[in-house]
């Protein structure tokens, strides 16, 4: 891997961990000699954008009380993060749908929320305490 390829990948690492944008391409790191700077700031991805097209909250509890955390990805089996059977709210705080299943990988009773739904007990869709995996489409 060439030196120019090593340094787009650590700056794409920082960025993702910043939550900053960069230029689309290892290219556009530095504009071409003739090429303005506004040019090159309409060929920048947000990388913090791609993240917020999955990203929900959950909460232990009722009403979004007590422990919480932050998926970013898919769950296919909740026993491995900890919060299996235990979810009873949430918010969805991206763009994408996310569907809660009583089953792995999405088997059993489920209900989905759209970006920006939130629901206070999940008790009123059909599962209370049973949560095993949440899915983003």
């Amino acid at each position: 891997m060439g030196i120019r390829h090593m340094a787009a990948a650590g700056a794409a690492a920082a960025a993702l961990t910043l939550g900053v944008a960069l230029p689309a391409s290892a290219s556009d790191t530095q504009p071409s000699a003739g090429r303005s700077h506004a040019a090159s700031a309409h060929r920048t991805v947000s990388l913090g954008a791609l993240v917020a097209n999955k990203k929900v909250r959950v909460w232990e509890d009722a009403n979004y009380q007590h422990a919480n955390t932050i998926f970013t990805s898919s769950k296919w089996d909740l026993r491995k993060d900890g919060w299996n059977d235990t979810i009873s709210s949430a918010q969805n705080l991206g763009r994408r749908t996310v569907t809660f299943a009583s089953g792995k990988k999405g088997s059993g009773a489920s209900f989905s929320l759209a970006g920006g739904d939130r629901e206070a007990h999940f008790g009123n869709r059909g599962l209370p305490d049973t949560t095993t995996s949440v899915m983003f489409r």
